[in-house]
């Protein structure tokens, strides 16, 4: 990956194309917005990951992530991770099982773990 300001953006150019960067919502991904992203994304692939070696199916996983942020520079100070999920065949017990498990192994939570607070919740549809 390599980054280069143009026009008021970074523009990194990326294994799969050009992700654009700004703190100016209207020139790009702001920078909060790709950190919260890296970690619902890492978290969501542990889940997957967890889920297929326990054989637990399912039609559609979602994450909707809230990021809370505080003090004068706007520190990100918890994440939240809602996950939704659709036709998954398992039991309530064994999905939060699988949800801490994915935390433990996602190495962007344990890259925060200690000073961003992750938690978690999840329905079913």
């Amino acid at each position: 990956m390599k980054l280069t300001y143009e026009n008021d953006r970074w523009i990194a150019n990326a294994d799969y194309g050009l992700l654009h960067i700004s703190g100016n919502k209207e020139a790009g991904y702001r920078p909060h917005q790709l950190f919260t992203s890296a970690i619902a994304g890492c978290f969501g692939e542990m889940f997957i990951h967890v889920c297929r070696k326990k054989r637990i199916s399912y039609q559609r996983l979602t994450i909707v992530p809230e990021t809370t942020r505080e003090g004068t520079v706007n520190n990100i100070t918890r994440i939240h991770l809602h996950m939704i999920l659709e036709s998954i065949n398992t039991s309530d017990e064994q999905l939060e099982k699988g949800m801490k498990l994915a935390l433990k192994h996602c190495s962007m939570v344990q890259s925060v773990k200690g000073s961003i607070d992750i938690t978690l919740s999840h329905e079913r549809i």
